[in-house]
């Protein structure tokens, strides 16, 4: 073990050749599968769902497995990262052994789907030597073998054995979770006839398959139970997978993960937040939030937007370096608490978990949420970097909000026609964003003009595009209670007119104050419309 930590220390690796490595181990692991557990009726394995519902969960397994070690033998990021790819060649041996032993379809690999008694002698005797199905004779063989090269990297790098045998409990533990999630789900829901039939009634109860699914497609039982399961349990390793690379991270490059934390601007991140929910509340009416399932997929797609977001701030960053060492000399890119190479593979990152989150939501989610990345991206970017021209780049910023509000609206309503959602208050959203985003330029004049990008406030003249800005917000603002017909909703309508014409025409301009007053109008129409 020590030759081999030696090596891996040594090894050339970046993010992509990892990922793409771990994909293939995978795959191959797939399909071995396809023999070792073949059923009659199961044709090859080449439906989406069910090839990322196996990727998430190894992927969060593998991240998993990164943390225990790091945290129990205390070594580093990048050898950890290598010797996790290379001894996760393991799980190529289940299906392999299942084979051997039993054949073409002998043995069937699943989750557990055990009452919660059964669950926990399961837990205490190593699956209680169940070896046809579930947990195979082969997963079992391969798990041990997992446990003993936990056992032997932490012991070679710490010479402890309480640190080698906590790394191999809290291994076994998370393992055990991993395949008990069926059953350890149930145990909060009111039981039926059997595990199995207590998901289907949640599923069933849920919106998870009108939500991913065409309207007029149409599918076997068993068909929408397989769509509507593996849609769930990537939903739920998608979380678990966070969860882990946030440790991971925490662990290996803490003063780096902070720095990004730092950079996310969380105001304009809250202010998706509140878009999305504003979304949401224009349905006329709704019973999304009836079942665990539908609140699950709402916080998926949370997520989404969130890692969405940080991908663009990322991106913005790395190309933005001119005008922020001038307007932001704080940025990690300019303080160098962050490489470009380093923001690059972050963003990476965070496009991977914006695409599991929005697709484990529904379809709908990854639809608008694919809108407002790839529209912030050509704002940002090259070739096109579309923040140079005026009207233009503020219009792709009202698009990019509107993809949240109508990502929020047909995620939640029943309806999902186009025109479900007015196509006027559409309409209306774009202007008022386009309007008022360059509101957002105020503070980055002398960037802008640097680097030679065009913005309201640069061909008006600052003092002018305030009053144009503020007037716009305004008019906006009085026409909300008459638009949605709130009229309690006027006293607070004219309170943030005058506040915000006070706060953005003032001599020394600062973004927060209006910013806030915007913040808790929002709260207000979103209230009055929940």
């Amino acid at each position: 073990m020590d030759k081999f930590r030696k090596y891996a220390q040594t090894v050339p690796i970046t993010l992509e050749s990892w990922f793409l490595a771990f994909v293939g181990i995978i795959l191959v692991r797939i399909f071995l599968e396809q023999y070792s557990g073949f059923q009659f009726k199961h044709f090859v394995l080449i439906d989406m769902p069910t090839l990322i519902h196996y990727g998430v969960f190894y992927l969060a397994t593998i991240i998993a497995l990164m943390v225990i070690l790091m945290f129990f033998a205390k070594t580093s990021l990048g050898e950890v990262a290598i010797v996790c790819i290379f001894g996760f060649f393991v799980i190529w041996i289940a299906p392999i052994i299942d084979l051997i032993f039993a054949g073409v379809g002998g043995h069937i690999m699943s989750y557990l789907f055990v009452p919660g008694e059964e669950l926990f002698i399961r837990f205490i005797t190593f699956f209680n030597w169940h070896l046809v199905s579930g947990i195979t004779l082969g997963i079992q063989i391969e798990l041990i073998l997992g446990l003993i090269f936990c056992y032997l990297y932490v012991y070679t790098a710490t010479k402890n054995i309480i640190r080698a045998v906590g790394a191999v409990m809290v291994f076994y533990i998370f393992i055990f979770f991993m395949v008990s999630i069926p059953s350890l789900i149930v145990l909060f829901l009111t039981p039926q006839t059997s595990i199995s039939a207590t998901i289907m009634q949640s599923m069933v109860s849920s919106n998870i398959i009108a939500n991913n699914i065409h309207p007029s497609f149409m599918s076997t039982e068993l068909g929408l139970f397989n769509l509507a399961f593996n849609k769930l349990m990537i939903g739920i390793n998608t979380v678990l997978g966070i969860i882990v690379v946030f440790l991971f991270f925490w662990l290996g490059a803490q003063k780096k993960l902070l720095a990004i934390i730092k950079n996310s601007r969380p105001e304009r991140l809250f202010h998706f937040f509140l878009l999305f929910i504003l979304g949401s509340s224009l349905v006329p009416t709704s019973s999304f939030f009836i079942g665990w399932i539908d609140v699950l997929s709402y916080i998926l797609a949370f997520f989404s937007f969130t890692f969405a977001w940080l991908f663009s701030v990322c991106q913005n960053d790395i190309h933005d370096s001119k005008i922020d060492s001038v307007s932001n000399p704080d940025r990690p890119v300019i303080t160098q608490e962050l490489s470009k190479n380093g923001m690059q593979a972050a963003s990476k990152i965070f496009l991977l978990f914006t695409f599991l989150a929005a697709y484990a939501s529904s379809h709908y989610v990854l639809f608008f949420v694919s809108l407002f990345l790839l529209v912030y991206f050509i704002y940002s970017n090259p070739p096109l970097r579309l923040k140079r021209f005026v009207i233009i780049n503020s219009f792709l910023v009202g698009l990019a909000c509107l993809s949240v509000i109508m990502a929020g609206f047909f995620l939640v309503s029943p309806d999902k026609h186009i025109i479900a959602f007015s196509p006027g208050l559409a309409l209306a959203i774009i202007i008022f964003f386009t309007a008022v985003t360059n509101i957002r330029d105020l503070k980055d004049v002398e960037g802008d003009r640097a680097d030679g990008i065009k913005t309201l406030s640069i061909l008006l003249g600052v003092e002018r595009a305030k009053k144009l800005i503020a007037g716009t917000i305004g008019l906006f603002y009085l026409l909300i209670p008459w638009y949605f017909n709130i009229p309690w909703l006027i006293a607070p309508a004219v309170l943030s007119t005058i506040l915000s014409w006070y706060f953005i025409t003032k001599k020394n301009y600062k973004e927060l104050p209006g910013f806030v007053v915007y913040m808790l109008y929002l709260i207000l129409i979103i209230g009055s419309l929940l």
